[in-house]
């Protein structure tokens, strides 16, 4: 019986042990396995905490304005966060950066109901075009900057844009910045600045900057007052059929030395012809002082130079050179255009008596004969077109 109960207590002694080594077995893999979680914890934590570190990281850089992390951000931003794509794409854009401005562009075209960021494309767009070589998207582009179309208002960069537009040659940027120069809100306002730009416009062909320059030759701003300056440049605009042009040019030269009013009543005449309404009234005005006789020659001198302006056949300095020597008046021409100018025929209109234009010199009104009718009643009509009618007869 004893050796039974050594055997069993051995056995049982072995059973205890192997329970409990295989208790310790167990709590050795729970401690591993929590181990093992715990470490994948720290190193969860760890790499969370690196992405967070170079997230920051690359947020300090694109709040810096470091173009390849903007664009980064907002690719990544593009599939999860619209919101926030836009944001850094409208960031890279003010800086400048092309692909962000496409991105504003793509998106806007993926968000068609937005209409706030459908107005921020179309600026992006034009913004797009001057960076890559349009002279007028330039210009627009800085329009909308000043107006704040589209876009925030940005006054310096919207100038700096026009100014590039209007150095590099775009001749609506060349009048924009005359008028700014000569704007009271200009805080560096300068009529010579304005007369700078309204002389290259106006060299370049503008009929706006004609005007605009041979105003300033009359009123002496931002140069020295100059009559045949202003008044050449001014018919070089009406030439090309211009009856803002005509109007200044008839105001210009009314009640002007002998002849003058005769040149004031064509071109106020012509003015009043295609449709400038302010140009009706000094006519009639100039035409009292002329008297009858004298208009109705002015107006035949008008009938083949207004086919011709209708017709759009007028050539450089014809009708200048023409009233030039038929007038006896002084006679300026650009340098430049001087040389270019061959021609030494003041006129190619083959209508246009000069014998009539002579006639018309003499502006001293013809007083009333003692038969005359004095019991007429009405004063004369200055307004009718008297070859007109005579035609029609």
């Amino acid at each position: 019986m004893s050796m039974m109960a050594v055997a069993i207590g051995a056995t049982g002694l072995s059973l205890l042990l192997v329970f409990v080594w295989m208790f310790s077995l167990s709590l050795r893999k729970q401690r591993l396995e929590q181990e093992r979680k715990a470490r994948e914890i720290a190193n969860r934590k760890a790499i969370e905490k690196a992405r967070e570190q170079e997230r920051q990281e690359r947020l300090f850089k694109a709040e810096g304005g470091h173009i390849p992390t903007i664009l980064f951000l907002a690719k990544e931003a593009e599939r999860t966060n619209l919101k926030e794509a836009l944001y850094w794409y409208n960031k890279g854009a003010r800086l400048d950066n092309v692909n962000s401005m496409y991105g504003i562009v793509r998106m806007s075209d993926r968000m068609r109901e937005d209409l706030i960021l459908k107005e921020q494309a179309n600026f992006w767009r034009l913004a797009i075009a001057g960076l890559e070589g349009s002279l007028d998207a330039k210009y627009e582009a800085g329009k909308a900057l000043v107006h704040g179309r589209g876009i925030e208002k940005n006054l310096p960069k919207g100038y700096r844009l026009i100014e590039e537009a209007a150095v590099q040659g775009n001749l609506d940027a060349m009048l924009f910045m005359g008028e700014w120069s000569q704007s009271g809100e200009n805080p560096e306002r300068s009529n010579d600045n304005a007369y700078q730009w309204y002389h290259k416009a106006a060299s370049k062909g503008s009929v706006d900057g004609q005007i605009h320059l041979g105003l300033s030759y009359l009123a002496g701003v931002g140069t020295k007052t100059d009559h045949a300056k202003g008044t050449y440049w001014l018919e070089r605009a009406a030439e090309r059929g211009s009856a803002e042009a005509m109007f200044h040019a008839g105001e210009a030269w009314r009640d002007y030395g002998k002849t003058g009013n005769a040149l004031a009543y064509v071109w106020l005449f012509l003015a009043s012809h295609f449709g400038y309404e302010k140009a009706r009234a000094m006519r009639d005005q100039v035409a009292t002082k002329i008297g009858v006789d004298i208009v109705v020659g002015l107006q035949a001198v008008a009938k083949p130079l207004l086919k011709k302006l209708e017709a759009g056949k007028v050539g450089k300095h014809a009708i200048i050179k023409a009233l030039n020597k038929v007038y006896k008046r002084p006679s300026y021409f650009p340098p430049l255009e001087a040389n270019l100018d061959r021609s030494d025929e003041p006129l190619v209109f083959e209508e246009l008596d000069e014998g009539l234009l002579a006639d018309t010199i003499n502006q001293e009104p013809q007083p009333p004969s003692a038969g005359a009718d004095s019991s007429a009643g009405s004063e004369l009509d200055f307004t009718q077109d008297l070859f007109s009618s005579q035609h029609k007869s």
